[in-house]
């Protein structure tokens, strides 16, 4: 077993503009837009166990209100549900960046 960090910038369709790749080049998390300021994303391994995840908007400037948020309402070992914020409290798109701390099984 080892602890690894799943990290990932996101644009706010659902992209990815950058974040951690695994051995073969490939990301090691997907996202997924599901709705207006809601994402999924996937981690490809799964922890072992639940992780540690955190993260914020990007790209706004410095006019953003304490409300323009993203926040990890479901979280399991596998995937995470994401939602960010405008200023109102309305779920919306919005560019964010996370990090996800957690145990995974390595190969021998």
């Amino acid at each position: 077993m080892a602890q690894i960090i799943v990290w990932g910038a996101i644009n706010k369709d659902g992209s990815i503009a950058n974040g951690s790749k695994a051995q073969n080049g490939n990301y090691n998390f997907s996202v997924n837009r599901t709705g207006a300021g809601t994402y999924l994303i996937n981690f490809s391994p799964a922890f072992n166990h639940l992780p540690a995840i955190t993260g914020s908007q990007w790209g706004f400037g410095t006019s953003q209100n304490t409300k323009d948020n993203v926040t990890f309402p479901l979280l399991s070992a596998n995937q995470s549900t994401v939602f960010t914020g405008d200023a109102g409290g309305n779920r919306s798109d919005r560019n964010f960046s996370f990090i996800a701390i957690g145990i995974v099984n390595v190969a021998p």
